[in-house]
């Protein structure tokens, strides 16, 4: 006969591991709205019959069917979908932060179509010295419309300084959101280290109390699985897991997290070139990101286009080449309006041009580079940043842009100025690019390749955004909670546990038969 109470052991055995499936199934249901909750499982196994420490040797049928073993809690969870997931929400993490990037590049330089007001202010500068142009060119000898002109040409001069500071406070803002996003990382990556030296300790705690279990702690793997998606925002991750239950963790190839140890990212800013660039603080080598948020940062900040100058730069056309453009566009401005208008000397009605020492023509110095002492020199290198009407001019007002005061010929300059702002085409030499067009059209050509670039990356981010949202999606499928899956293991774990308790009640029945109706006569 088997032993007396071998099948109360084997429903009770059956009873607990149903009360913790219900328990667990509980816990999934409580958690279905937690972020990064993996659904849990009972994991079990059929106690296995041995006749190795009975006292007296017996067959092992005899001892069959002792129950069941609950070997621990597990995660339904695939390292496959993880990873696939998380390179794809690395690139997709990329084109969303180049695109926003561009946006606001594009917002800074606005829409060079729109002449009205609150529209393209440059394109809009551009036709109020035609306008101020055209109409001195009716009245040349009228000294108010002659200093409407020099309003017009101050006006420009100030927008493309405007745009000019839009573009470093783009620039600016990018760069402290760069550094926001550093100071994540490296909180990330210590977080990361910190659960791995809880996970390790609490496996080997489990390992050691029960000698054999498979219990983890799921809950802890939870945060950790949460923060590592997170980190492949800003980065290409590799994980790799240990025996003690802690991850090896490599970003752009460099480990950052092994066990309890882990590097942070440094942000640098080179003095002589402004390039951004970020680092390891164990090696001090460049970080070398395929995909993330960082790597979006530091391309478009330091974007220069085809013509990279300096360590640093990339060839995606960023910060550096629109601004590098914007000063391709004043550069070229200040030398086609000032070699229109000839300086002249002599008597009234027997001027001449004047020629220098190498016999050279002199024209007035409309426009010059504003100096750090707020005067103008003709002679230093005019940019975005430092373009201003010649002091020249402006002391002189009207009477300087006369070149024969009371002649008719002042016509004939304002109609030259004209024709070389809206109608001629000039060489516009940025950086190895050239240009042929007039001022419109280079200022269509420059603001509609940061539309066609935004668009690019839009197109791209809706792609990558769709994929990495399916494989989320299909990862779910696997470790997300599920109503109707989990209503069913309860109904089923329900009905298991009261089959168990039923067993109970008739072994209990059949053990009363034997003590207390046993040699009876008659019973």
């Amino acid at each position: 006969m088997r032993p007396t109470f071998l099948g109360f052991e084997t429903a009770r055995s059956a009873l607990n591991l149903n009360q913790k499936q219900l328990d667990i199934v509980g816990q999934n249901l409580a958690n279905i709205n937690t972020a990064g909750y993996t659904r849990q499982r009972v994991n079990s196994a059929a106690v296995a019959p041995s006749t190795y420490s009975t006292r007296v040797a017996s067959a092992t049928t005899d001892l069959a069917g002792q129950g069941v073993e609950m070997t621990g809690v597990s995660q339904t969870r695939d390292a496959f979908l993880d990873k696939r997931f998380r390179d794809e929400y690395a690139d997709s993490s990329y084109y969303i932060q180049t695109s926003s990037m561009l946006s606001d590049i594009q917002s800074a330089l606005g829409d060079a179509s729109d002449i009205t007001e609150g529209g393209n202010v440059i394109a809009s500068a551009i036709q109020q010295m035609y306008t101020a142009l055209n109409n001195y060119a009716d009245q040349p000898t009228s000294t108010p419309i002659a200093n409407l002109v020099l309003s017009s040409f101050t006006n420009m001069t100030q927008v493309l300084q405007k745009v000019n500071s839009d573009l470093d406070n783009v620039a600016n803002q990018q760069s402290y959101d760069l550094q926001v996003s550093v100071d994540k990382v490296n909180t990330t990556l210590q977080k990361i280290a910190q659960l791995n030296e809880q996970i390790s300790g609490d496996a080997a705690t489990a390992l050691h109390t029960s000698g054999s279990s498979n219990d983890q702690p799921n809950e802890l793997l939870d945060q950790r699985n949460l923060l590592l998606d997170d980190l492949a925002s800003y980065g290409n991750i590799s994980v790799t897991t240990e025996s003690d239950g802690a991850i090896t963790v490599e970003m752009g190839g460099h480990p950052v997290v092994s066990g309890t140890d882990y590097d942070k990212v440094q942000m640098n800013t080179d003095s002589q070139s402004g390039a951004v660039t970020l680092s390891w603080r164990s090696s001090g080598d460049l970080t070398q990101f395929s995909s993330g948020a960082l790597k979006a940062y530091t391309d478009v900040l330091n974007g220069r286009g085809a013509n990279v100058q300096n360590p640093g730069e990339t060839s995606v056309q960023g910060i550096l080449y629109y601004k590098d453009r914007l000063n391709t566009m004043a550069q070229t401005f200040a030398n086609v309006v000032n070699n229109i208008v000839p300086e002249m000397e002599g008597t009234s009605g027997q001027m001449t041009q004047k020629i220098d020492a190498n016999g050279n023509k002199v024209y007035k110095t409309l426009i010059a580079a504003k100096q750090a002492d707020g005067t103008t020199d003709a002679n230093s290198i005019i940019t975005a940043a430092n373009i201003s009407v010649s002091d020249e001019w402006t002391s002189g007002e009207a009477d300087y842009l006369f070149s024969d005061p009371g002649s008719l010929n002042n016509a004939s300059y304002a109609e030259q100025l004209s024709t070389a702002l809206t109608g001629s085409d000039t060489t516009f030499n940025s950086y190895g690019e050239t240009f042929n067009g007039t001022f419109e059209e280079y200022l269509i050509d420059y603001t509609g390749k940061v539309g066609t670039d935004t668009s690019y990356y839009n197109n791209l981010q809706t792609v990558s955004s769709s994929v990495s949202n399916e494989l989320l999606d299909r990862r779910d499928s696997v470790s997300a909670v599920q109503m109707d899956e989990e209503t069913t293991n309860m109904m089923t774990y329900q009905k298991s546990y009261n089959a168990a308790a039923r067993l109970m009640t008739v072994l209990d029945d059949m053990l009363d038969k034997l003590i207390n109706g046993t040699g009876e006569v008659g019973r």
